[in-house]
């Protein structure tokens, strides 16, 4: 199974240790379900998944930063995991807390796919980076928010000890580093899905996009391309996505204006914060 890729113009990727620390995590297998219901939650629990890093009562550093990682599904999803946003919070995201991460969702998790049978929630892995400065020193919670397509939020939490600054110091910088694009990423289509090209079908590209500090409120952008990356002489800009609010785009394109083919759409987030750009890419098959 092939997955979206990220190509970060001009910023960095998470790193190459959170890759690393990912293969060394506890069998899925041996992971336990306990996702609780957040905002606009409905509908049954129907979900799987645990957060490996960090474990309850660690101590996170309170510089730099730290990974948030781990792996979520919805059992009843079809043809992906089902996570289409991931945030972390400090505090509840409906009592008062503050978003201190956007995190990256449909990350490699063969692990999980394997334990739990399903060879798709190999895409079910959530990564975040979060600034050890947002996390005051002392006792502290922090709340891990999936969103689920129709079905609102949920979260688990993590007892954590920060080692930033005392909550009653002043609050730290919010400015961002050099590096620290936008996270984007695409519900629909999914990997190797396949879209139909038939009379005068039209389909919607959705997905989301934050700035990693200021959440959605800084993103002032998404172009879609199709055939071809932005400005490569082969591509077709699709256009402009439509922006929410709460992160989420979309972009309703014509498929019966293309060929029917095994194609890729390139999506380009743009951040008015930082003025950096992340690129991520979709592989899907329009079938006429």
């Amino acid at each position: 199974m092939r997955f979206a890729f990220r190509k970060m113009s001009p910023i960095v990727t998470l790193g190459a240790c959170l890759v690393l620390v990912l293969t060394m995590v506890a069998p899925a297998s041996a992971q336990a379900p306990g996702w609780q219901p957040g905002p606009g939650a409905i509908l049954d629990n129907t979900y799987a998944g645990f957060i490996d890093q960090p474990t309850n009562g660690a101590t996170v550093p309170g510089s730099g930063t730290f990974p948030v990682f781990g792996w979520f599904v919805d059992q009843t999803a079809q043809g992906w995991a089902g996570a289409d946003n991931v945030q972390v919070w400090l505090g509840t995201m409906d009592g008062g807390g503050k978003m201190i991460a956007q995190a990256q969702v449909a990350q490699s998790r063969p692990d999980v796919a394997a334990a739990l049978g399903n060879p798709y929630y190999a895409a079910s892995g959530i990564v975040a980076a979060v600034q050890g400065s947002s996390v005051p020193a002392g006792p502290q919670t922090l709340y891990v928010y999936v969103h689920t397509g129709g079905k609102g939020w949920w979260f688990k939490t993590v007892n954590v000890t920060g080692g930033g600054a005392a909550a009653s110091a002043p609050a730290p910088s919010t400015s961002v580093s050099a590096g620290s694009g936008p996270v984007v990423s695409v519900s629909q289509p999914t990997e190797g899905a396949n879209v139909k090209a038939t009379g005068s079908t039209s389909y919607t590209i959705t997905g989301n996009a934050a700035d990693p500090t200021t959440g959605a409120a800084g993103i002032d952008s998404v172009d879609v391309w199709i055939f071809g990356e932005r400005d490569s002489g082969s591509g077709t800009d699709l256009g402009q996505a439509s922006l929410n609010g709460d992160g989420t785009w979309s972009l309703t394109f014509s498929p019966t204006k293309f060929p029917s083919t095994h194609t890729n759409i390139y999506v380009y987030a743009h951040s008015k914060a930082t003025g950096q750009t992340t690129e991520i890419v979709r592989g899907f098959n329009i079938v006429g």
